[in-house]
């Protein structure tokens, strides 16, 4: 069992999403790579981050970083101005106890930008295209055996 967004659980998504058809499927089109921020809240002390690199219905890699410090948010097709830091196009914020809903499929995570509970930075408009791809990616992260805090 691997602790959510750890390097190890990262690893395990990234395997499971290039295994889903159902994904591949529904973001065959997309393009733009995510950092998912968890802010402490509940049983969770600190806040954590990860990236993860979506490419037409493929992730093209995973990593955990630290903080604000190791990532920018770009323009589609844009890099990271400083070469230290990775690029995203996207970020998906929520509190640990509503990633923890996410994840569980109890509050889909097109809703909880809606309601307020998640806030994105990224074009909108293109995330409310994908909400199919959105489900899959929920869906999948549930399947991993994962030890929450």
């Amino acid at each position: 069992m691997a602790e959510l967004f750890s390097p190890e659980w990262l690893e395990l998504y990234e395997v499971a999403l290039n295994k889903n058809d159902a994904y591949a499927k529904a973001a065959s089109w997309w393009t733009g790579d995510f950092v998912f921020i968890v802010r402490a809240s509940g049983k969770l002390v600190h806040d954590i981050f990860a990236f993860v690199g979506l490419k037409h219905g493929k992730c093209t890699g995973v990593k955990a970083i630290s903080g604000e410090s190791d990532y920018e948010v770009v323009a589609e097709g844009e890099s990271a101005s400083d070469t230290k830091k990775l690029g995203a196009e996207y970020t998906y914020e929520a509190s640990y106890d509503t990633w923890i809903s996410i994840l569980k499929g109890e509050l889909d995570p097109i809703r909880g930008l809606l309601s307020g509970k998640a806030k994105i930075q990224g074009n909108m408009a293109k995330v409310l295209k994908a909400t199919d791809a959105a489900k899959e990616l929920v869906r999948t992260a549930g399947m991993i055996d994962t030890d929450y805090f």
